[in-house]
Formats: structure tokens, sequence, C-alpha cells
């Protein structure tokens, strides 16, 4: 079996570089992200749902993709696959040899999904089957996700029930991590109780993310760190260090670029692109049947993230903003 590099806090997701027209990858820029991303503290992962554009591509530029992701990462900083649909088990099976075969530290496995925007779901057993089907087949330090990918028909919150999360921690020595999307702090207090510190548990989703490791949560896998991974690192890196006013002084900054980003009104993923050309990266534009956002809405988020001031954390280009 494969090794984790490094137990980092902070997972994050590489989006997809593009040229002008949202067609063709611009793999310098993408190396250069993921290069940024790695550099500052954050677990790269390369592939996923629908912010990183990659259930946009087929599946030779998914392959290219990885590639880039080992050539650029393996052996300087952790570097993990995300196999995403749609697919059958059988071939998403296949989709995690080969990210074990190509050398990944590990991979994330999230719910069978029939596309990358939750559609045609699951029963909890037919969860259960995959997610053990995938386990069974393929020896590599894994990441069990909760959620994403096809809802859940007969869970209550449309995501993975919690007690089969710590079931098949209990089951599977080679999940290394749990990540779940943020719930009141209660249903998160009851989850770490059973997971016990067997795992490290991370959140998506979280507004406050000070506040959720207070309650014991490691750390956060967020495309945040896609834009910020330096901020988000460090925020995490304080608190476990004991320096809970930096900590939370930087997730409140964190929480500022969240809002941003996901804005009402702006349909993230879309406002992804724009925030990562303002602060010098040749990002290009989101592939179609996505759009790009108004000039107007572009001019916002710009203007928010001046008065946020990253540069104050991130080793932007040197080629400084752009428009």
């Amino acid at each position: 079996m494969g090794s984790i590099a490094e137990d980092r806090p902070s997972l994050g997701n590489a989006i997809t570089p593009m040229d002008d027209r949202g067609e063709a990858i611009n793999e310098p820029v993408c190396r250069q992200i993921l290069r940024y991303m790695g550099e500052a503290g954050t677990t790269v992962f390369v592939g996923g749902p629908h912010a990183t554009e990659f259930v946009n591509l087929d599946r030779a530029e998914r392959r290219r993709l990885w590639e880039i992701g080992i050539d650029e990462l393996k052996g300087k900083s952790p570097i993990n696959a995300i196999p995403f649909g749609p697919a059958s088990t059988a071939e998403l099976v296949s989709m995690f040899r080969l990210a074990r075969d190509m050398g990944f530290d590990g991979a994330q496995l999230y719910p069978g999904a029939q596309d990358g925007r939750g559609n045609d779901g699951l029963f909890i057993a037919e969860a259960e089957r995959y997610f053990r089907d995938v386990l069974e087949a393929v020896e590599m330090p894994m990441y069990l996700c909760g959620y994403h990918g096809a809802e859940i028909i007969d869970s209550p919150t449309k995501r993975i029930p919690h007690d089969l999360l710590v079931r098949l921690v209990d089951d599977y020595p080679h999940i290394v991590g749990v990540t779940i999307m943020s719930e009141e702090d209660d249903v998160l207090k009851a989850f770490l109780d059973r997971i016990a510190g067997r795992r490290p548990v991370r959140l998506a989703g979280a507004l406050d993310w000070y506040a959720k490791m207070e309650l014991g949560i490691h750390g956060f896998h967020s495309i945040q760190q896609s834009i910020a991974p330096r901020l988000c690192a460090t925020m995490m890196k304080a608190f476990h260090a004991g320096d809970r006013a930096t900590a939370k002084r930087l997730s409140d900054r964190i929480r500022t670029l969240n809002e941003i980003i996901h804005k009402p009104g702006r349909y993230y993923p879309r406002s992804l692109k724009p925030a990562l050309r303002h602060l010098g990266f040749d990002v290009g534009i989101i592939r179609r049947p996505y759009m790009p956002l108004p000039e107007s809405e572009q001019a916002k988020i710009r203007a928010e993230l001046d008065a946020l001031d990253l540069s104050q954390f991130e080793e932007l280009p040197t080629a400084g903003r752009r428009g």
C-alpha cells in the first residue's frame, strides 16, 4: 500500500485552468496552481465534482491532469486523486486502480454518482455496497467522503448516514480520514465521539472554521484552498499549535473569502476563475455549458478581494493582478 507523505489538516481540490475560450487545458498554469497549493501547506486533490470542472473533461483530459499532478508534486508535497463518475462501479474501480498505479499518495472516495451534479440517487444499501466494492478492490490510502455525487434517497439528510461511515472506518484500515458536510454542532459532536479519534475528521461547507475546530474537527476540505491555500493551512496549523488567537483571526478572513466565492447570484463555481485571474493566475474561463459571470459581477469580486488583501498571506504571481 502507498503512504501519505504528510498528514495535513488542509485539503483542497485544484481547479482546471483553461484557455480564453474555456476549452483547451492550460498545462503550464495547471502546474503553477498545483505548486501554489502544495507549497503553501495544502494537500492537493486532482479530480472531483463541479467546482474543479473535472466532470466536464473527457477521459483523456482527466488522465492528463493526473499525469501533470504526479509529475509536478509527487515526492514534494502530498498529491491525491479523486476518481469521479459518470461510471459503473467496475469502471470506477479501474479508475482507483489507475490512480494507485500512477503513484498517487491516496484518493478520495465519494458516494457513487451518475454525474457530478447529484442526479440519479442511490439508496443507503446501494451506497454501502459501492463503498465496500471499491475499498475491497483497491488497497491504497483512502479519504472516505460522506457527501456529493448522487443524493442518498432514503437518508434524511440525503447524504451518507454517519453510522455507516463509522462502520466502514472500523472495517477498512486503509481509510486514513473522513470528510463530511458541516452539520449542527450536536450532530458533529456525536459523530466525533463515535469516531473517537480513530481517524481525522475534516469538514466541507463550514462557515466558522475556528468554532468547528473547537468541537474537535481536525481540518477542512474546501475550494477556498484553491484560492488562498496558505491562509487556510496557516489557520489550521495555528489552531493545532495552540495559538487560538491567530487561528480565530484567520478563520474570520476565510469566512469572508467563502462569502465572496459563494455569494448568492454568483452561482458557484463560476466565481472561482474570476478570483484567481485577479490574483494573477491566467486560468482562462469556465467551460461550457457554464458561462462567465457578467463583468459587473466580476468587478464586485475584484473589489471584495482587494479589501480582503490576500497578498498578506499568499505568494502570488509576480506578474501581479489581472483585470
